[in-house]
């Protein structure tokens, strides 16, 4: 009968997670079946933007419509007490602090990421800098032979000649 501390944490993870899931389900069956005032089918613009794909996804709108949920420390340790407010509702004093953690934590990761993919794209630049083409085919062994690339606006076939200058292709 007796919990241990892991064991309680886990549980309330456990529970609010459960919740989280069954409160965004519901939104989004209200979304996707929402009406107008005269009772007609309307087709919500923020539904049909998640369910396509084309922008949001269904997390966004938990946090916009549903609940944020639980968040967490620098650490990464998940805090037990969850946001149940929304952005749309507005969030009290202590769960704006409480999602703090989390938002410093991906604008950090945001800008390692940056730094690193600006570093490859450098040394990429450095490694292949010396490279350009200059002739049709150089006679070489080594490479992939390539005949067209696509079609121009003509509809016509263009030879990759035409389309490579200097370093760059069109």
């Amino acid at each position: 009968g007796v919990l241990t501390d892991g064991e309680r944490y886990n549980q309330i993870i456990d529970a609010w997670t459960h919740a989280r899931v069954a409160v965004t389900n519901e939104m989004m069956r209200g979304l996707k079946e929402d009406t107008n005032e005269d009772g007609s089918p309307y087709l919500n613009p923020i539904y049909v933007m998640s369910d396509s794909g084309a922008r949001g996804s269904v997390d966004q709108i938990q946090q916009l419509a549903g609940m944020r949920a639980l968040m967490a420390k620098p650490s990464g340790e998940i805090i037990e007490t969850p946001i149940k407010s929304n952005f749309r509702e507005g969030l009290t004093v202590l769960e704006y602090f409480s999602s703090t953690h989390g938002a410093r934590k991906g604008l950090a990761d945001t800008a390692l990421k940056t730094a690193n993919s600006g570093y490859l794209t450098r040394k990429l630049i450095d490694v292949a800098q010396t490279v350009i083409i200059t002739e049709r085919d150089c006679g070489t062994l080594q490479g992939i032979t390539k005949d067209t690339v696509s079609s121009d606006r003509t509809g016509i076939d263009v030879p990759l000649s035409e389309v490579i200058i200097a370093r760059t292709a069109r």
